[in-house]
């Protein structure tokens, strides 16, 4: 009786022994975890304070960087704007306030532009403001915003006058080489004047004296042409005023008639004629007169054509002959000052040409095929702001 109690004493004993030894178990296991947890907590707290700490070092860079920016932007010569996608302007540097004015912030910039600038010039596509500064505008889309976008205004003024001061002593330059040839050129026509003036005196016939006196008229209109085109190719005068393509074509066409031989044709094409460009009257019509009559002395009973075509915002001014054209050999010099194949020729008119295409901001090209005719383009810029409607083309006419 009593073995059986102890025996019934021993097997709870046993069941709690093993009880507190899988406590024991869950315990450590549960201990172990803790420590893992702490480990992990340590480490992802040090983790976040390095999070923390290079957000703060990334937060003063960007505020050092934003202040140099600011810096720089303050200092800078040129204008900068920013405009947002509503189309008003948000920030803007001092260079913009000299040029447009102070409080521009929240006003839209179409507007501000309207106000404060002139329609571009045509030579380089240059704005002119208030003060008459020229301005170069340049438009950058910001990143990730739709329609938002920086413009930079650039004070172009002074680096334009140098432009024109260093083309000026070139021409001059080229000028001063030539002044031999110059003498030489003005001397033929003036003596052949003086020649037939004289011998006007001698003569009692009437018709004689007519047809002398006639000659030198000739040759000294000669001479005012070559003279004229000396002073456009010295001055090599660009924009300036706002010439309709029709009053220069009837300008051309009257300058054109005066030294048309006998036998020759001019058709003029007045398409596009009530375009307007933003250039000088008096030099424009020299180059043009300078081609066509360049054209005229390429052969007898020579037809040649005028035309002027719109291409966007570039005007293309076309004169085409059916002469016997130019050989490949000179193309490229028949451009040069003094050049010229003809033996009464100046050498002037085609350089006059060029000279006058690179003031308006213009172009050249030169195509001739021998035996096929020659036809040179002067394209340059029109006039940016909105012209009337355009009427439909008018006839082609032609000039006896």
């Amino acid at each position: 009786m009593a073995d059986h109690s102890l025996a019934m004493e021993s097997a709870p004993l046993g069941e709690l022994e093993k009880a507190f030894s899988v406590f024991n178990k869950l315990s450590a296991e549960l201990q172990s975890s803790y420590q893992v947890l702490q480990q992990r907590a340590a480490a992802l707290t040090t983790e976040l304070e390095d999070a923390r700490c290079a957000r703060e070092r990334a937060k003063h860079e960007a505020e050092r960087t934003a202040e140099r920016l600011r810096s720089l932007l303050g200092t800078l010569p040129a204008g900068v704007i920013v405009v947002d996608e509503a189309g008003l302007i948000q920030e803007y540097n001092r260079g913009a306030e000299e040029l447009l004015g102070a409080g521009l912030t929240g006003t839209p910039w179409q507007n501000v532009a309207r106000a404060m600038l002139e329609h571009p010039l045509s030579a380089g596509g240059d704005w002119l403001t208030r003060s008459g500064r020229r301005v170069s505008l340049a438009t950058s889309l910001l990143p990730q915003q739709k329609s938002a976008r920086i413009i930079l205004l650039t004070d172009v003024t002074e680096t334009r006058a140098l432009q024109e001061l260093v083309s000026r002593n070139q021409r001059l330059s080229a000028i001063g080489k030539m002044a031999a040839s110059l003498a030489h050129q003005i001397r033929t026509p003036l003596a052949g004047a003086l020649l037939y003036l004289s011998q006007c005196r001698s003569r009692r016939d009437e018709t004689q004296r007519a047809t002398l006196l006639e000659k030198g008229i000739d040759r000294l209109r000669h001479l005012d042409l070559l003279v004229q085109d000396m002073l456009v190719f010295a001055r090599g005068k660009g924009p300036g005023e706002r010439v309709r393509v029709a009053d220069l074509f009837k300008a051309v066409h009257d300058a054109a008639t005066a030294v048309k031989p006998n036998g020759a044709h001019l058709v003029i094409d007045g398409t596009d004629t009530l375009v307007e460009l933003d250039g000088n009257r008096t030099a424009l019509t020299a180059a043009l007169t300078n081609l066509i009559n360049n054209a005229f002395e390429s052969a007898p009973n020579v037809v040649v054509t005028l035309k002027a075509r719109l291409h966007g915002d570039r005007m293309e001014f076309t004169v085409k002959d059916n002469g016997p054209g130019i050989a490949p050999s000179i193309q490229s010099r028949v451009f040069e000052p003094f050049f010229s194949t003809r033996a009464a020729g100046t050498g002037l008119g085609l350089a006059v040409v060029k000279t006058v295409a690179e003031a308006h901001g213009g172009e050249l090209v030169l195509h001739s095929t021998p035996e096929r005719g020659t036809s040179v383009e002067l394209d340059m810029p029109r006039i940016a702001a909105l012209d009337p409607p355009l009427p439909p083309p008018t006839e082609t006419r032609e000039v006896a």
